[in-house]
């Protein structure tokens, strides 16, 4: 097969089983020998590197981001793998977010692919065809060993345990907050969930957790304990988290102080609360594993990730109407996302929501944070890469919400867009990075 363009490679690996859009399947799909074959069929190209591996609920996204950033800031040639993409599938596989060539990605996929049909053919897989999102861990592996990277941020897709990244051997295994989610996969309690993330920890390998629930700092302490491995929480290497004076705009600034003396000052557009926890995370994992004279501070300021507090504009006959785009999908995030939302860009009930929310999601626990903030909520469909019904995303918000709610179902994305900006008030758009990725299309 031939691929004249990245975006052809990954059109044909999407073909393949691809669990983020087939929810229904079960855990037994999710395995890792066909993926340690996988890797070592191309020579076990993830050995050519040292990474550094994030689980979690929420927030891993943006951690994996920030420990890129401040990596490729200090001169390193540093990778990036996370998920999902907003709009491009080479936001999965970067250069501490920049694009690699295009011919890389094409030709690197069209290798890889060609090997692994004809293993394919010769029955040589265990449990059958790879899945879209081991062949897009694989295509990672082989990109960033070819693009010569000296480090690599994997971000895990779904659990940690069976999670195809999961036959990395990293310099550190970080856990970001566990929330319930994935249940149909993951378990129906935060020490079951907790469990499957804590899959990553390695033997020997240090692990460094956000603040957790009792239920999963036990879980968490308890599997790095059997596997001989420090575990670090943020009050064991930061001493206070000071917010500096004056703040200007949508801009603040914050000191990260750590135990032993060290300190570091990083600036933030749109930042949030969520945004310096996540940051100074990923300083206490580079604080223990670089040495002195690595710049902590280094490029986190500037780090950017589509769909993340992302503000851009939507262009109305009146003018410009501020859109703050959010992947936000689980309870605690949405928390997050309105409350920084309502802080930086809008008082609340004087803006619009538009939301669209994926099957399996807490549509009830997200539609109480966000009932009787907002003037006007509608409701619109996030695409169809994976399953959703926004006539029960609808129900839900409206049993919720109640009578006179200023609720609205707009199913087409566009008209939702249109509608919300017409308002003339700053739009949130949120409960789906699927969700995000339609809007976004027509934005400015």
């Amino acid at each position: 097969m031939r691929f004249s363009t990245a975006d052809e490679a990954f059109e044909y690996i999407e073909a393949f089983t691809n669990l983020e859009k087939t929810p229904n399947l079960t855990a037994r799909e999710y395995r890792l020998d066909r993926m340690f074959l996988l890797a070592e069929l191309f020579g076990n190209p993830q050995k050519s590197f040292k990474s550094i591996h994030v689980a979690g609920s929420k927030g891993k996204g943006s951690v994996s981001a920030f420990l890129a950033a401040a990596l490729s800031a200090n001169g390193y040639n540093t990778g990036l793998y996370c998920s999902p993409h907003v709009a491009s599938y080479k936001e999965r596989i970067s250069s501490a977010g920049v694009f690699f060539d295009d011919r890389l990605y094409a030709d690197t996929a069209e290798e890889m692919l060609n090997l692994v049909e004809k293993k394919i053919q010769e029955d040589a897989l265990p449990g059958g065809h790879p899945t879209a999102f081991e062949l897009l861990t694989l295509l990672s592996f082989l990109i960033f060993s070819r693009a010569g990277c000296e480090w690599v941020v994997f971000e895990t897709g779904l659990g940690g345990r069976l999670d195809a990244t999961n036959v990395i051997m990293p310099e550190a295994s970080v856990l970001t907050i566990i929330e319930l989610e994935h249940t149909e996969f993951l378990g129906d309690t935060i020490a079951e969930i907790a469990g499957e993330k804590a899959g990553i920890i390695k033997p020997g390998v240090p692990v460094f957790s956000a603040d957790q629930t009792a239920e999963a700092e036990e879980v968490f302490r308890t599997r790095a304990n059997r596997n001989r491995s420090d575990i670090y929480f943020p009050d064991d290497l930061i001493h206070q988290i000071v917010r500096l004076e004056p703040a200007a705009g949508f801009s603040r600034s914050y000191e990260i102080r750590l135990q032993k003396g060290r300190s570091c000052r990083l600036d933030f557009h749109l930042p949030g609360e969520f945004k310096i926890k996540n940051a100074s995370l990923a300083v206490e994992v580079l604080s223990k594993l670089m040495p002195d004279s690595f710049d902590l501070a280094a490029g986190m300021s500037e780090m950017s990730l589509p769909g993340r507090m992302e503000l851009l504009a939507a262009e109305t006959p009146q003018g410009s109407v501020p859109v703050i785009l959010d992947g936000a999908h689980t309870v605690e995030s949405v928390r997050s996302a309105s409350q920084a939302f309502f802080e930086y860009i809008s008082p609340a009930k004087d803006a619009v929501l538009v939301f669209g929310a994926v099957s399996g999601k807490d549509v009830a626990g997200m539609a109480s944070l966000l009932c009787g903030k907002f003037k006007k909520i509608i409701i619109s469909k996030p695409g169809s890469f994976k399953i959703n019904d926004p006539d029960e995303v609808f129900r839900t918000f409206s049993a919720v919400c109640g009578f006179g709610s200023g609720l609205e179902l707009l199913t087409n994305p566009e008209t939702a867009l249109e509608t919300a900006a017409g308002y003339g008030l700053p739009v949130l758009v949120c409960g789906s990075f699927y969700m995000v990725a339609e809007i976004r299309k027509f934005l400015a």
